[in-house]
């Protein structure tokens, strides 16, 4: 890939779409910026040596322009002294210095086309770092606000509400069990208290009417 094509790729790069795609968009961002400004050096130096060479190429076909000149005027000369010889190898020259200023006009208008082409992708891609910066923390709060709506809305979908009322009653019913249990502990204390006195009162009694008996039997005792 070379470097318009890297460029034109960075330039069209849709930075919500990455935002969105990106495990950690910080990373991410932080990442992708790194990656234009080093983009941005190595267009920079590609935009100046596509200057220079097309400098360069200025020079030359200007240089090789001067030479058809001087070659056609050594021809005329060589005319004007009846020196056909001489004037054939001036137009030769001449010929030949006119193919090559041809081909570097050829080469010089291609080489223009191509370094501003450099330039017009040098300024978008100035333009996409910008605007990443200028978006940088706007996108990241809004990725951390969308995070933080899905984490929430996912709460709440495990938070049934009809689940909860489930929940709700199956503690109620156990409670309300746990209560029963207890009360029918309480109450089943309470009777054995109950029987325990009962039979102390029994005792009581049976040991009075025993000492009644016993005190209407002694006379009877003593006189036999």
């Amino acid at each position: 890939m070379n470097i318009l094509q890297k460029v034109s790729t960075l330039v069209r790069a849709n930075i919500n779409d990455l935002i969105d795609r990106a495990e950690d968009p910080e990373k991410m961002i932080k990442q992708l910026i790194l990656d234009l400004n080093n983009q941005l050096i190595q267009t920079k130096t590609t935009v100046a040596q596509s200057l220079a060479d097309q400098y360069m190429l200025e020079r030359k076909l200007t240089s090789a322009r001067e030479e058809v000149e001087t070659s056609e005027r050594r021809a005329q000369l060589a005319v004007d002294k009846n020196n056909d010889d001489l004037a054939k190898t001036a137009l030769q020259r001449m010929n030949s210095f006119q193919k090559t200023a041809d081909e570097m006009d050829r080469q010089l208008n291609e080489q223009r086309k191509e370094s501003e082409a450099l330039k017009l992708a040098l300024g978008q891609l100035e333009m996409k770092i910008g605007e990443v910066r200028r978006e940088r923390d706007a996108l990241l709060a809004r990725h951390r606000r969308a995070v933080a709506k899905e984490r929430m809305t996912k709460t709440q979908n495990l938070i049934n509400p009809d689940r909860v009322d489930e929940l709700l009653d199956a503690i109620t019913g156990y409670v309300d069990k746990s209560e029963t249990s207890a009360g029918a502990y309480s109450e089943l204390d309470l009777e054995s208290d109950k029987r325990k006195l009962g039979r102390l009162e029994e005792d009581d009694k049976l040991d009075k009417q025993l000492e009644e008996l016993k005190a209407r039997r002694q006379p009877i005792i003593q006189l036999e």
